[in-house]
């Protein structure tokens, strides 16, 4: 036992002051930030546009289009539009037009055609049209415009039309025992990132594993160790100490998301984060130990795949052949999450839960997304945990006698003679 917890301490304190945890550490928190308030803070302005209007729509139209397009709002972050009339056509002030725009007094112009009623068109063109926001306005106070207009002609008032068409609203939530769950969208939110962290965990550590393993082999420390240390409590050792360190990084991002939520009221005031995308990230204590479980299960069960197999190659580039197939089931939740989610308690779903491989990715995704039943969830739990122990016992003898081989890569038939000699 001495033995694994000096294995353990090594393989723990060497990832832990490398540069790479820090740098891994903060990637998170950044990534997290990122997603959440840059967005919001690159729109705390809207653009102000001048725009030139050539109007030959129908009286009422050109005027509607201009109140509605220059209307003030109480909203800091829309745009900001100031529209001057010209007279004529478009072809008589093209010129002009062009030379103002390419001397940036102007941002574009606008023309409402004659037959605007019958051809649902107007011709816009400016100096950026990749703005999505200002085409968005152009276009609503456009419709709006002739909207209002169609009805006037049909004898209906706009705004009672508006008050009987209305499209109701849906306050969806999901059931929760201490009171309104969350809503679809965070639901799914939710239900992905967790997924998410432990797929990227599991692998990135994983890998770790992987790559400790093959350079000790391929530099005969692994020689010097074995000499002195037992091959399965070297294996042991190596996988709760990546594990150790992998626990820690976990730790000091649940640290950030509780110190995030805790500060929601100022976030959503000051960056504009909806209270809803910050509610996603809380997570239940019940849900947390949960996933807790599923993450260790899961990353010790594929980090021992992974040991295997830097104990059984000999290059990189063979241990590389092999990650990809590893990793499909632990990466193929992720793809089909969104089916996951929507129907956490269909066939697909339960199934992909039951799995060993599979199960630490797909269980997070239905437990966040529905209640799911007691019993699928603790037989979900004793196949992993079974799925485990044998992968693990698997993993031992095929390190056992790996991890001191050398030449060419073994052949299947040599691996299973290796299980059966280990």
């Amino acid at each position: 036992m001495r033995e694994i917890l000096i294995i353990i301490r090594r393989e723990f304190l060497e990832r832990v002051r490398s540069r790479a945890f820090l740098i891994g550490t903060l990637i998170f928190p950044v990534f997290i930030v990122g997603v959440f308030m840059l967005p919001a803070m690159g729109n705390r302005g809207g653009a102000k546009q001048t725009l030139v209007l050539i109007d030959q729509a129908p009286p009422p139209i050109g005027d509607r289009f201009v109140a509605l397009l220059t209307a003030e709002t109480d909203s800091a972050i829309t745009n900001v539009f100031t529209v001057e009339r010209a007279t004529g056509t478009l072809e008589q002030n093209r010129d002009r037009l062009v030379e103002r725009a390419n001397a940036e007094e102007i941002d574009g112009w606008i023309v409402l055609p004659a037959n605007i009623l019958a051809s649902n068109t107007l011709v816009y063109r400016a100096r950026n049209v990749a703005n999505q926001s200002v085409l968005r306005d152009i276009r609503n106070a456009g419709s709006e415009a002739l909207q209002a207009e169609r009805l006037r002609q049909a004898g209906l008032d706009r705004g009672d039309v508006v008050q009987l068409t209305r499209r109701i609203k849906v306050e969806e939530a999901a059931i929760a025992s201490n009171g309104r769950g969350r809503g679809a969208q965070a639901t799914f939110f939710y239900a992905y990132i967790v997924a998410f962290l432990i797929y990227f965990i599991t692998a990135f550590y994983g890998m770790n594993v992987l790559r400790s393993v093959l350079e000790e082999k391929t530099s005969r420390i692994a020689e010097v160790m074995i000499s002195t240390v037992r091959a399965n409590h070297l294996m042991a050792g190596k996988v709760a100490g990546v594990g150790a360190a992998a626990l820690l990084q976990v730790g000091i991002w649940v640290t950030f998301v509780v110190l995030l939520v805790t500060r929601s009221d100022l976030i959503t005031r000051r960056f504009g984060v909806p209270r809803e995308i910050l509610a996603a990230l809380t997570i239940p204590i019940g849900q947390g130990i949960l996933f807790l479980v599923y993450f260790m299960l899961g990353f010790f069960l594929f980090a021992s795949l992974f040991a295997a197999i830097g104990a059984a190659m000999t290059t990189e580039q063979e241990a590389q052949s092999l990650q990809f197939p590893i990793l499909v089931p632990l990466f193929l939740p992720l793809i089909l999450s969104p089916a996951i989610a929507g129907e956490p308690l269909s066939p697909l779903a339960t199934a992909l839960g039951l799995f060993p491989l599979s199960a630490p990715i797909t269980m997070p995704i239905r437990i966040a997304s529905a209640h799911i039943p007691p019993v699928q969830v603790a037989a979900s739990l004793v196949l992993l945990a079974l799925g485990l122990v044998a992968v693990v016992w698997l993993a031992g003898k095929i390190y056992r006698i790996g991890i001191l081989s050398t030449g060419k890569r073994p052949s299947l038939a040599e691996l299973v003679r290796w299980l059966r000699e280990a």
